[in-house]
């Protein structure tokens, strides 16, 4: 297991102190998903398999997925690369105009494709992914080993 120096526990520790609503909301979480499987951790975030998750979200530095999402790669992509860059960026705010919006799209349907939805949409600019004509993610380059499955 890799140590971490000081400077990444400082930036770690700012980045929580501004995510801190994210945070909190993840860390209630925790205990109700069952089992937990890190699935991948980068830029100061993680992303954990959830046994009682169904689909996927990202709070500050944590992001959970199901375990039919954490089969794709792509996925957990989406959530680790995408909602979590969104994240950092707005901070306190990341609930209020991703977090909430994003929660009530999967919910009713704005738009057909789930993707196509801002929250989703700019999550997958940021993780460099795209959602195609069957609204399917894939990693912007059709031929990249991660379009694969992770395991089956």
């Amino acid at each position: 297991m890799e140590k971490k120096g000081l400077f990444y526990w400082v930036i770690y520790v700012l980045l929580v102190i501004w995510q801190l609503p994210q945070y909190l909301t993840a860390l209630v979480m925790w205990p109700f998903l069952g089992t937990k499987t890190k699935l991948a951790e980068r830029h100061f975030n993680t992303c954990y398999m959830g046994e009682k998750m169904s689909g996927g979200i990202s709070l500050g530095p944590i992001a959970y997925v199901s375990t039919r999402l954490a089969r794709s790669q792509v996925a957990v992509a989406h959530e680790l690369d995408g909602h979590t860059v969104q994240s950092k960026i707005l901070g306190p705010l990341y609930l209020i105009i991703i977090g909430i919006p994003s929660i009530l799209n999967a919910a009713f349907k704005f738009t057909e494709c789930y993707y196509d939805f801002y929250t989703e949409a700019w999550a997958n600019k940021c993780a460099k992914i795209n959602a195609n004509q069957g609204c399917r993610l894939m990693f912007n380059n059709i031929n990249d080993e991660r379009n694969k499955p992770l395991f089956t």
